[in-house]
């Protein structure tokens, strides 16, 4: 059972499995690069997988997880936030390569409730209950 829950025209309804694999399937089916596609994959996994709207990841886990250099980890990151799909709260005091500073990231609200529709839509053609008890 998830402990994560959305609020969606005045209902509340708890984001399950099937939620979390619409939204995979989301990731690996969009127009994205590589290199945002796996981003965005890291992120979910550190985040709704594990029941969390966030986590704090350091850039040089995150990088090596991904599997790209820092740079390009930094580029891919701007690129995702301003396509409103990724948000970051950056760690304070600068660039630094220590793997002591963490910055918090998630999956934007918008991208979150790009999946909420069509998971809704499935839900109810099958006769799933979706509201969050």
């Amino acid at each position: 059972m998830s402990k994560l829950s959305v609020t969606y025209h005045g209902e509340k309804y708890e984001l399950d499995e099937f939620y979390k694999s619409l939204l995979f399937q989301r990731i690996m089916d969009g127009d994205f690069n590589r290199d945002e596609r796996d981003v965005l994959l890291v992120i979910f996994r550190k985040t709704l997988h594990f029941d969390k709207w966030y986590d704090r990841l350091g850039i040089y886990w995150l990088s090596k997880a991904v599997g790209i250099g820092q740079n390009k980890l930094r580029q891919t990151l701007k690129q995702l936030e301003a396509k409103g799909l990724l948000e970051v709260e950056h760690s304070k005091g600068g660039r630094t390569n220590g793997n002591q500073k963490f910055s918090q990231f998630s999956l934007a609200n918008d991208f979150i409730f790009l999946i909420v529709d069509k998971w809704l839509d499935i839900k109810m053609d099958n006769d799933f209950k979706s509201s969050y008890e």
